[in-house]
């Protein structure tokens, strides 16, 4: 964001920006910590979390924690913009394949159908969340996939 070169293995913020530009809503930015503390910080944060520039042939750990995962989910389920829409089902999806959330139903409403899901370790019979199935296509899909991949695991130069 400031444009100064991240030092491998330094401590940085790495935010999630609201940006209608993109596919998903929300687009990476990484901010060393001495110009997060100075108050250099992007407009329109959604979320962030301090991470560490991965030094050069390290495999990299993931971006966010599984914890952080599920917040980034919650969040979402309160904008109703299309390309959020279609990331939190994407995202809704890693979490299942996760198994950090299960699918315990799917119905169908005015807006279309809704698939139903719950946390991992909340007792069967326990009201579940509602996460809209935005009937993407194969290319949507995989562009929101991409850019999910790309927003929580970012690429480092």
């Amino acid at each position: 964001m400031t444009g100064a070169q991240l030092e491998r293995g330094a401590l940085i913020f790495a935010a999630l920006v609201d940006d209608p530009t993109t596919a998903t809503g929300l687009r990476r930015v990484e901010i060393s910590s001495s110009a997060w503390e100075a108050g250099q910080r992007p407009a329109q944060i959604f979320a962030f979390w301090k991470t560490e520039v991965p030094e050069e042939g390290v495999k990299r750990r993931a971006f966010v924690d599984d914890a952080a995962l599920l917040d980034l989910f919650e969040r979402l389920g309160q904008d109703a913009r299309a390309h959020q829409v279609g990331f939190r089902f994407v995202l809704m999806l890693l979490l299942v394949r996760k198994r950090l959330l299960r699918v315990i139903g799917q119905k169908e409403q005015a807006a279309g159908e809704c698939w139903v899901v719950a946390p991992k370790g909340v007792p069967e019979g326990e009201a579940g969340v509602e996460v809209m199935n935005p009937k993407l296509d194969e290319a949507a899909m995989r562009e929101i996939t991409e850019q999910l991949g790309e927003v929580l695991d970012g690429e480092w130069s």
